[in-house]
């Protein structure tokens, strides 16, 4: 632990401050950069669909706009339903009602939420007496490149990341001062967080758990006021959430539906998936370091705390194992949890480095540093130049023309037809891919026979439109009954468009 005997990483306290504003600055400039390129780098479904249902909320209040654009935006927005409580969509639209519709609002938000949560981890590694480790974790969490690209979309998970490590330093703060006031803050953050998004309840109530466990006393835990108080006030407001949207709005049953496959756990092949892509995404050397760490937390509390929340990502993992092995995002929990074991790991080597005497050593060692982060940042910048999408915006918007706001339609494309629904404001109904027809047999759900489901899905549509090349390509059933019965009315680079209102025996 430091002390006031403990050799400084620098000699002037405002040194320090410096190279943490500086980490700060560089974070928030690399996340800024190519602001305004459309957000099909990571899981654009996602994150469309939070632009359609922010775009919604913001034409429901603007009398200047026409009336069938206004019609179109609440349609596509209610249409949506319910998931998680839209925090971030209203958000966006707020602001929208100042500047006007950007879609790199979302983007900003994102990443200014992500950066708050480096502050959470830097104030912890102050609360453990080991700010040299947290200046490492802290350059972790801001610049580990999947993190850099995931905090830039415009989807709550930025948001529930940030506060997971808001709710972690809350909890260890009340475990160690044991006051009201520290117990009432870590209720509020914790149940802020897991009412952003529902699955923050495995990470943080596998860490409270640890942390109240690391008492030592099952008496004393039962009997204690304060843990109660945090338990009710962590789970009041989401209960809430889920009593409206279950019971008196009825949207979230359906939220419920395609998550549970316990047939993958007694897959073997299935941990060997979940491990890799784990690694992958927060660094094979830093996930094996972080778990080194937590045998270097000088008390139990921080220890316990680390420990609990990686089981209750483990168990995360078991609740959703074929989201685990498909969708990246579901793994951002984990990377707070391991900015926090290399707290102490880090600590010790920057340790190393200060008891040398001399500027020399601690000016390499910022350089170094730096120069890592610098690095990091040049390949994300790299990354994005290379995928640009702005050119799209063109496309989608003569393709709705074509279409016609109108017409009642089926498509078959390879984003549920998101980007078509927001720049080309038309919205028809969808056409399983053979991912979504995968994923059913998984589930153990039977398929209609191709004649009673195309029968269903065309009933009232004027057309069929695909979108989607590798989709028509691989799905000859329906290829070939389009073509052999319906005129083929419009056809273009990339999309199809068949004429469901003529048919031809």
């Amino acid at each position: 632990m430091e002390n006031k005997d403990s050799p400084k990483l620098f000699s002037k306290p405002w040194l320090m401050a410096v190279l943490v504003a500086v980490l700060f600055i560089g974070a928030l400039g690399i996340r800024l950069y190519d602001l305004t390129d459309l957000p099909n780098d990571f899981y654009m479904v996602r994150q469309y669909r939070s632009l359609l249902i922010a775009r919604g909320m913001y034409y429901a209040h603007l009398p200047i706009a026409p009336e069938w654009q206004r019609d179109i935006a609440v349609a596509q927005w209610k249409a949506e339903g319910l998931i998680e409580p839209p925090i971030m969509e209203s958000l966006a639209a707020l602001m929208y009602h100042i500047i006007g519709e950007q879609i790199w609002v979302g983007r900003i938000y994102a990443s200014l939420f992500w950066l708050a949560g480096g502050l959470a981890l830097w104030l912890l590694a102050k609360e453990l007496s080991m700010r040299k480790g947290g200046i490492i974790a802290l350059a972790y969490f801001l610049f580990l490149p999947f993190g850099m690209t995931a905090s830039r979309a415009f989807m709550p998970d930025s948001l529930m990341t940030a506060l997971i490590a808001w709710s972690l330093w809350a909890l260890y703060l009340w475990e160690k001062h044991r006051t009201w006031k520290t117990a009432i803050l870590a209720g509020i953050l914790t149940g802020l967080a897991i009412l952003v998004k529902s699955v923050a309840v495995f990470p943080l109530l596998g860490a409270a758990v640890g942390l109240v466990l690391s008492r030592g006393s099952l008496k004393r835990i039962l009997v204690d006021k304060q843990t109660w108080v945090v338990a009710a006030i962590t789970t009041i407001p989401t209960i809430i959430y889920y009593f409206y949207g279950l019971i008196i709005a009825g949207t979230l049953s359906g939220q419920f539906a395609l998550r549970f496959f316990p047939a993958l756990l007694k897959d073997p092949s299935f941990y060997g998936r979940w491990l890799f892509i784990a690694a992958g995404i927060v660094g094979f050397a830093a996930m094996f370091l972080s778990m080194a760490g937590i045998l270097l937390f000088h008390m139990n509390g921080p220890r316990f705390l680390v420990v609990g929340a990686w089981l209750g990502y483990i168990v995360f993992g078991f609740a959703f194992p074929y989201h685990f092995i498909t969708h990246e995002y579901y793994h951002l929990p984990l990377i707070p949890i391991v900015a926090i074991g290399l707290i102490p790991v880090a600590d010790l080597l920057v340790r190393q480095v200060t008891v040398q005497k001399g500027w020399l050593p601690r000016a390499m060692f910022a350089g170094l540093l730096l120069l890592g982060v610098a690095m990091k940042m040049w390949e994300a910048r790299n990354s994005m130049v290379s995928n640009q999408y702005r050119h799209e915006v063109a496309y989608w918007q003569e393709l709705g023309q074509r279409i016609g706001y109108d017409k009642k339609f089926v498509e078959l494309s390879g984003d549920y037809g998101y980007r078509l629904a927001y720049f080309g404001w038309v919205s028809g109904s969808y056409w399983l891919s053979n991912a979504d027809d995968a994923l059913r047999t998984l589930a153990g759900q039977t398929q209609s026979d191709f004649a009673t489901t195309f029968a269903e899905q065309i009933a009232g549509k004027d057309l069929f439109v695909i979108t989607s090349p590798p989709e028509w390509e691989n799905q000859p059933e329906l290829r070939e009954y389009l073509t052999a019965h319906y005129p083929l009315i419009d056809q273009g680079d990339g999309y199809w468009i068949f004429d469901l209102r003529t048919y031809n025996p």
